[in-house]
């Protein structure tokens, strides 16, 4: 029987944790979505292209309705009240209309309703940046596999909604002790370095499910910034003009791609109701201050629909096709704007 270990993170908020408890509303820290994204991130070191065999892998770490898992989580804190509170206004034009919008709330769209006479007031709580809180991972067995996946999530996951977008960011503050057993293999003090980051690439070509592959690149910001909602703004005007800059006004044939669903009026204007962006925006300290990175993490598109919104047949091949064009063409841009790592 494999010996039982437990591993502590010290774990503190770097930017707004929008958590949903019991009434979706509430910020409630819940290990079964913890548990859940860190089945996401295993996922995405995996280069199994076999799906029976990646899920009895998988169903052996994280557990299946018939078997328990390698691990549990439980979480230890004595402050987590989440707040409504508004955010800080770094403001961008919009095209064709006489007013500006806050960045930081185009980026956290859904957690809030438009009040006449207010604007956009949360609906959601959300956990603000500072507070801490501990993750308590006792494993039986597989230890660095799970620290792996940690490790990777620790760099470019986050928790709660919008988390692709950059919320829900954290920091491991006990690095050098939780990660110790990954010292030969990861860099704890410079992980994103191009040299550590290409350990986690696999040598194929993008699979069913999102993962490292030949394709994955990473961006990081040119400078540093003094606060989270500076270093946020900054990353979130730059991916927002690139997706304004792949089409003309109220045109969606290429930003469908990026995500998915498009509503414009009420109305859908993407070919599939819903299809997850293969970004994601992290926001890391640095000496004291903050840097944004955007990780580009496909997958085959459409992989297992055959339909799309309209009932009409799906061509995979063709539609992977244009999601890989368009998305160079995205990242293009990106490498104009920021420092391209890998």
């Amino acid at each position: 029987m494999a010996e039982i270990e437990k591993v502590i993170f010290d774990l503190e908020v770097v930017t707004p944790m929008f958590l949903g408890g019991a009434d979706a509303k509430t910020a409630e820290l819940r290990a079964a979505s913890l548990k859940g994204l860190m089945r996401y991130w295993w996922r995405a070191l995996q280069a199994e292209s076999d799906m029976e065999i990646l899920r009895k892998k998988e169903n052996d770490i994280f557990g299946s309705t018939d078997k328990g898992g390698s691990f549990a989580i439980r979480m230890v804190y004595t402050d987590l009240r989440g707040i409504k509170e508004s955010f800080p206004r770094h403001l961008v034009p919009v095209e064709g209309k006489d007013f500006k919008i806050n960045i930081l709330e185009y980026l956290a769209y859904g957690t809030y309703d438009y009040v006449k006479g207010k604007g956009n007031v949360f609906s959601r709580e959300y956990i603000q940046p500072n507070k801490r809180f501990k993750l308590i991972i006792t494993i039986r067995g597989r230890k660095e596999e799970i620290l792996r996946t940690f490790y990777i999530f620790s760099l470019f996951g986050g928790i709660g909604s919008r988390n692709r977008n950059g919320f829900g960011s954290f920091d491991v503050l006990n690095k050098a002790e939780a990660f110790l057993p990954l010292k030969t293999d990861y860099s704890i003090d410079n992980p994103y370095e191009s040299s550590n980051l290409s350990k986690l690439v696999k040598k194929v070509d993008s699979q069913p499910y999102t993962c490292f592959s030949t394709q994955t690149k990473v961006f990081k910001s040119k400078e540093l910034f003094d606060s989270w909602d500076t270093a946020m703004a900054g990353v979130g005007k730059i991916y927002r003009e690139a997706r304004l800059k792949l089409e003309g006004k109220h045109i969606y044939e290429k930003r469908q791609y990026i995500g998915a669903p498009i509503i414009e009026k009420k109305v859908t204007r993407s070919f599939l109701d819903r299809h997850a962006k293969p970004y994601f925006i992290k926001i890391d300290r640095e000496s004291g201050k903050y840097r944004a990175y955007i990780l580009y993490l496909p997958s085959m598109y459409c992989e297992g629909l055959d339909k799309d919104i309209d009932g009409g047949a799906i061509n995979r091949h063709i539609v992977n096709s244009e999601f890989q064009k368009i998305c160079k063409e995205f990242n293009e841009y990106l490498s104009k704007k920021l420092d391209k790592i890998l």
